[in-house]
């Protein structure tokens, strides 16, 4: 099995994945699942997590490319229509990202647009107490609606955009503390 960090906003989770082709055991935090992958388009893909079919899509961004070696490799990807921006480290780097974030002081977070588009309707105002994976934007990107989540627990300290207002991929749309 090949061992991964994965981080979905500010939570880690261990993954070991084994297999080839279209079918693999993956581990996450300790769970072992059957995976089956069928792209269905290219950049689109059909997951059967044990029976459950999910649908993936891979953000067409230039800031979803790998990083040096050693360094996470960062997507963005539409799961089941729900917008998460993903790092993964592997093998060494997977645990030295493990220690280093252990250590790092807990910190604000800013929701960046994944993809150029439109806000359709703002969830959350400045001042609310919001938590992981809480809708925060409504944005239509491509003809599709998505929200947009939180990646960490906290305090809405500034809403950038406006409802109706275009955004650019990787634009700031809000800042939490």
């Amino acid at each position: 099995m090949t061992a991964y960090l994965t981080r979905i906003g500010t939570e880690e989770i261990a993954v070991a994945v084994a297999g080839g082709g279209d079918e693999f055991r993956v581990s996450v935090a300790g769970r072992e699942r059957r995976v089956r992958v069928i792209e269905t388009v290219p950049g689109s893909f059909a997951l059967i997590v044990d029976g459950a079919v999910h649908d993936v899509s891979v953000v067409p961004d230039a800031q979803t490319a790998a990083g040096a070696p050693g360094m996470p490799r960062r997507r963005t990807l539409v799961v089941d229509g729900h917008l998460h921006g993903v790092e993964v480290f592997r093998g060494g780097a997977a645990r030295a990202a493990a220690g280093a974030s252990a250590a790092a002081p807990p910190g604000g977070a800013e929701v960046r647009a994944p993809m150029p588009g439109v806000v359709v309707a703002i969830r959350a105002a400045e001042g609310d107490d919001v938590h992981v994976g809480q809708p925060l934007i409504v944005m239509e990107a491509m003809k599709m609606q998505m929200d947009v989540r939180s990646p960490a627990r906290g305090t809405v300290r500034r809403v950038h955009v406006a409802a109706g207002g275009e955004i650019a991929g990787g634009q700031v749309l809000v800042t939490i503390e």
